[in-house]
């Protein structure tokens, strides 16, 4: 509970038609969700996020860094003008609260190594959610077999002795050579191991790790519901005192800051 949901259109960036999705921004990042199921479509950590804005009076539009692109890709929402603008104002603020929470727990330091193994475990489930992806997702980038003639790594070519194998966090075809690694996707203890490619096994690796050492440098709990009723209140706070205008946030990745402005509604 806690994260909020908005029901919009996912424009495509190619050709293709706007799929209806609910998006549900939370401290463990940005999912889209499918409307009738709720299953998980897409996420984007907080932490791959490099920009984000209102494009115009209807799109909100966030740039994020994947596995599978070199540069930051571009995802559009489009809603309406109201939806729009809280989607901004709630992607900020989730994105500063996270910001906060990683450098509480750079400033407490590390656990004594005596803590006993059961103050580990609790531990380690107060941080899973911020980097766990669902077992049961299902990639928007999924390349069909018969679309791959090349491995997308080697460009070798695929025949019947050099088979079709999917990386099964980025989606693309690699030839078995290119696609050994085995990695759970995952921190939960019950996690599968899942073929991943090269590239791949390398980024999961690091986020898995990096996420572990977020954990093992806290000394505190905060499940997500709390924190999730933190951001609630902290975005209530923003529109109770800015009374009949909204506080808007310009978040500046590189600068590590929040520059805030009054918005009054006529202005869109």
């Amino acid at each position: 509970g806690g994260a909020q949901k908005f029901r919009v259109k996912l424009l495509p960036e190619g050709a293709g038609s706007p799929t209806d999705v609910l998006c549900q921004v939370g401290l463990d990042g940005i999912r889209m969700l499918d409307p009738s199921t709720n299953r998980t479509l897409r996420i984007y950590p907080l932490d791959t996020l490099t920009k984000w804005e209102v494009l115009d009076s209807t799109v909100f539009a966030i740039w994020a860094k994947t596995s599978v692109d070199f540069e930051a890709k571009r995802i559009r929402l489009k809603s309406n003008s109201y939806t729009s603008n809280t989607l901004l104002d709630t992607v900020t603020a989730a994105t500063v609260q996270f910001k906060e929470i990683g450098e509480d727990a750079r400033a407490k330091g590390t656990v004594d190594a005596g803590k006993s193994s059961i103050q580990s475990n609790e531990k380690k489930k107060g941080f899973d959610w911020m980097f766990a992806k669902p077992v049961d997702e299902v990639k928007d980038h999924w390349v069909p077999d018969e679309a791959a003639k090349k491995c997308q790594s080697c460009a070798g070519d695929f025949s019947h002795f050099n088979r079709r194998h999917h990386c099964r966090n980025c989606g693309e075809i690699f030839c078995d050579k290119c696609s050994q690694g085995r990695i759970a996707l995952t921190a939960e203890d019950n996690a599968p191991l899942v073929r991943v490619c090269d590239r791949c096994m390398a980024e999961v690796s690091q986020r898995l790790s990096m996420a572990q050492e977020a954990a093992n440098r806290s000394t505190t709990v905060q499940s997500h519901g709390d924190l999730a009723r933190k951001l609630k209140e902290e975005l209530e706070r923003n529109r109770k005192s800015s009374g009949d205008g909204v506080w808007r946030c310009i978040w500046n990745k590189n600068a590590g800051s929040c520059v805030s402005y009054l918005h009054s509604p006529s202005s869109g």
